[in-house]
Protein backbone atom coordinates (compact mmCIF):
# COMPACT_ATOMS: atom_id res chain seq x y z
CA UNK A 1 0.00 0.00 0.00
CA UNK A 2 1.28 3.43 -0.93
CA UNK A 3 -0.11 6.96 -0.78
CA UNK A 4 1.81 10.01 -1.94
CA UNK A 5 0.44 13.51 -2.43
CA UNK A 6 1.54 15.89 -5.17
CA UNK A 7 4.68 17.79 -4.29
CA UNK A 8 5.61 20.81 -6.39
CA UNK A 9 8.22 19.91 -9.02
CA UNK A 10 10.74 22.62 -9.80
CA UNK A 11 12.18 23.03 -13.31
CA UNK A 12 15.16 24.85 -14.76
CA UNK A 13 16.17 24.75 -18.44
CA UNK A 14 13.56 22.07 -19.09
CA UNK A 15 14.93 19.74 -16.41
CA UNK A 16 13.27 18.83 -13.12
CA UNK A 17 15.74 19.94 -10.45
CA UNK A 18 13.64 19.70 -7.32
CA UNK A 19 11.01 17.64 -5.54
CA UNK A 20 10.07 20.82 -3.74
CA UNK A 21 12.45 23.69 -3.07
CA UNK A 22 15.89 23.94 -1.56
CA UNK A 23 17.00 26.58 0.94
CA UNK A 24 20.40 26.63 -0.79
CA UNK A 25 18.64 28.51 -3.62
CA UNK A 26 18.27 31.61 -1.46
CA UNK A 27 20.71 34.37 -2.33
CA UNK A 28 20.90 35.58 1.28
CA UNK A 29 23.42 33.67 3.42
CA UNK A 30 21.26 33.64 6.55
CA UNK A 31 18.27 32.39 4.55
CA UNK A 32 20.44 29.60 3.13
CA UNK A 33 21.35 28.55 6.64
CA UNK A 34 18.03 29.03 8.45
CA UNK A 35 15.31 29.27 5.79
CA UNK A 36 13.84 25.76 6.03
CA UNK A 37 10.52 27.01 7.51
CA UNK A 38 10.17 29.40 4.56
CA UNK A 39 10.76 26.58 2.07
CA UNK A 40 8.23 24.39 3.87
CA UNK A 41 5.66 27.22 3.82
CA UNK A 42 6.30 27.55 0.07
CA UNK A 43 5.55 23.84 -0.39
CA UNK A 44 2.29 24.14 1.53
CA UNK A 45 1.34 27.37 -0.26
CA UNK A 46 1.72 25.87 -3.75
CA UNK A 47 0.06 22.62 -2.65
CA UNK A 48 -3.10 24.27 -1.32
CA UNK A 49 -3.26 26.47 -4.43
CA UNK A 50 -3.00 23.29 -6.58
CA UNK A 51 0.23 24.34 -8.28
CA UNK A 52 2.22 21.23 -9.22
CA UNK A 53 5.16 22.66 -11.18
CA UNK A 54 7.09 25.90 -11.43
CA UNK A 55 10.35 27.27 -12.67
CA UNK A 56 13.11 27.71 -10.11
CA UNK A 57 12.92 31.51 -10.44
CA UNK A 58 9.14 31.51 -9.85
CA UNK A 59 9.44 29.27 -6.82
CA UNK A 60 12.34 31.27 -5.42
CA UNK A 61 10.13 34.34 -5.58
CA UNK A 62 7.59 32.54 -3.37
CA UNK A 63 10.37 31.38 -1.04
CA UNK A 64 11.51 34.99 -0.64
CA UNK A 65 7.94 36.11 0.13
CA UNK A 66 7.64 33.36 2.72
CA UNK A 67 10.95 34.38 4.27
CA UNK A 68 9.35 37.75 5.06
CA UNK A 69 6.54 35.96 6.91
CA UNK A 70 8.63 33.24 8.54
CA UNK A 71 11.81 35.17 9.24
CA UNK A 72 14.10 33.02 11.38
CA UNK A 73 15.60 34.39 14.56
CA UNK A 74 19.01 33.60 15.98
CA UNK A 75 17.89 30.01 16.60
CA UNK A 76 15.97 29.63 13.37
CA UNK A 77 12.19 29.12 13.34
CA UNK A 78 11.49 26.17 15.68
CA UNK A 79 7.94 27.33 16.48
CA UNK A 80 5.25 24.73 15.74
CA UNK A 81 2.18 26.74 16.77
CA UNK A 82 3.41 30.07 15.43
CA UNK A 83 4.26 28.48 12.09
CA UNK A 84 0.81 26.93 11.74
CA UNK A 85 -1.11 30.03 12.85
CA UNK A 86 0.86 32.32 10.54
CA UNK A 87 0.40 29.98 7.59
CA UNK A 88 -3.35 29.57 8.13
CA UNK A 89 -3.81 33.35 8.43
CA UNK A 90 -1.86 33.85 5.22
CA UNK A 91 -3.94 31.29 3.31
CA UNK A 92 -7.15 32.87 4.58
CA UNK A 93 -6.13 35.95 2.59
CA UNK A 94 -6.25 33.65 -0.47
CA UNK A 95 -9.71 32.38 0.54
CA UNK A 96 -8.24 29.00 1.47
CA UNK A 97 -9.46 28.03 4.93
CA UNK A 98 -7.32 25.65 6.93
CA UNK A 99 -7.23 24.43 10.49
CA UNK A 100 -4.02 23.13 12.08
CA UNK A 101 -3.98 19.67 13.67
CA UNK A 102 -1.00 19.16 15.97
CA UNK A 103 1.06 16.20 17.10
CA UNK A 104 3.50 17.51 19.66
CA UNK A 105 6.10 14.88 20.58
CA UNK A 106 4.30 11.58 19.83
CA UNK A 107 4.11 9.10 22.69
CA UNK A 108 4.39 5.99 20.53
CA UNK A 109 5.34 4.80 17.07
CA UNK A 110 1.72 3.99 16.24
CA UNK A 111 0.47 7.38 17.39
CA UNK A 112 2.93 9.09 15.05
CA UNK A 113 2.26 6.72 12.15
CA UNK A 114 -1.51 7.04 12.50
CA UNK A 115 -1.22 10.84 12.49
CA UNK A 116 0.75 10.79 9.23
CA UNK A 117 -1.49 8.23 7.53
CA UNK A 118 -4.70 10.01 8.52
CA UNK A 119 -3.35 13.38 7.33
CA UNK A 120 -2.12 12.01 3.99
CA UNK A 121 -5.32 9.99 3.45
CA UNK A 122 -7.32 13.18 3.96
CA UNK A 123 -5.16 14.98 1.39
CA UNK A 124 -3.04 17.07 3.76
CA UNK A 125 0.75 17.33 3.77
CA UNK A 126 2.48 16.97 7.14
CA UNK A 127 4.97 19.56 8.37
CA UNK A 128 7.64 17.82 10.42
CA UNK A 129 9.96 19.71 12.77
CA UNK A 130 12.97 17.62 13.78
CA UNK A 131 14.55 19.32 16.77
CA UNK A 132 16.92 16.48 17.56
CA UNK A 133 17.33 12.92 16.31
CA UNK A 134 19.98 10.27 16.93
CA UNK A 135 19.55 8.40 13.64
CA UNK A 136 22.51 8.66 11.29
CA UNK A 137 20.03 8.89 8.42
CA UNK A 138 18.90 12.24 9.87
CA UNK A 139 22.21 13.65 11.06
CA UNK A 140 21.88 16.64 8.70
CA UNK A 141 18.22 17.20 9.62
CA UNK A 142 18.47 18.24 13.26
CA UNK A 143 16.81 21.59 14.03
CA UNK A 144 15.14 21.39 10.61
CA UNK A 145 11.70 21.45 8.96
CA UNK A 146 10.78 18.94 6.23
CA UNK A 147 7.56 18.18 4.37
CA UNK A 148 6.02 14.69 4.61
CA UNK A 149 4.24 13.88 1.35
CA UNK A 150 3.35 10.23 1.75
CA UNK A 151 3.84 6.79 3.26
CA UNK A 152 4.12 3.26 2.02
CA UNK A 153 3.81 -0.23 3.40
CA UNK A 154 5.91 -2.87 1.67
CA UNK A 155 7.34 -6.31 2.33
CA UNK A 156 10.42 -4.63 3.83
CA UNK A 157 8.52 -2.42 6.27
CA UNK A 158 6.81 0.93 6.59
CA UNK A 159 8.29 4.05 5.04
CA UNK A 160 7.74 7.79 5.22
CA UNK A 161 8.18 9.85 2.03
CA UNK A 162 9.31 13.45 2.42
CA UNK A 163 10.83 16.43 0.64
CA UNK A 164 14.13 17.62 2.10
CA UNK A 165 16.16 20.36 0.39
CA UNK A 166 14.58 19.61 -2.98
CA UNK A 167 15.17 15.86 -2.77
CA UNK A 168 12.53 13.13 -2.50
CA UNK A 169 13.58 10.92 0.38
CA UNK A 170 12.22 7.82 2.06
CA UNK A 171 13.01 6.76 5.59
CA UNK A 172 12.07 3.70 7.59
CA UNK A 173 9.16 4.86 9.73
CA UNK A 174 10.50 2.91 12.71
CA UNK A 175 13.71 4.95 12.54
CA UNK A 176 11.95 8.30 12.19
CA UNK A 177 9.41 7.53 14.90
CA UNK A 178 11.80 5.85 17.32
CA UNK A 179 10.44 7.17 20.59
CA UNK A 180 13.12 8.10 23.09
CA UNK A 181 14.14 11.20 25.03
CA UNK A 182 16.90 12.09 22.56
CA UNK A 183 14.57 12.15 19.55
CA UNK A 184 12.42 15.28 19.65
CA UNK A 185 10.00 15.76 16.77
CA UNK A 186 6.77 17.71 16.29
CA UNK A 187 4.21 17.62 13.50
CA UNK A 188 1.30 19.66 12.21
CA UNK A 189 -1.03 19.13 9.28
CA UNK A 190 -3.30 21.79 7.82
CA UNK A 191 -6.77 20.35 7.56
CA UNK A 192 -9.05 21.79 4.92
CA UNK A 193 -11.87 23.32 6.93
CA UNK A 194 -14.75 24.55 4.74
CA UNK A 195 -16.85 25.41 7.82
CA UNK A 196 -14.78 28.57 8.41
Amino acid sequence: MKKELDMIHIYENGQCIGYGGNQDWFLDDWAKKAGCASVLASHLYTYYLSITQMSKSEFLEIMNQMFQRFTPGRKGYPFLYKFARTFCQMMQEKQVFLKPVYMKQPKSYWQAMNFVEKSIDEGNLVSLLILSHQAKELEDDNWHWVCITGYKHSCDGEWIVFSDCGIRREIDAHILFDINEKNVIKMVSMKKNPQN
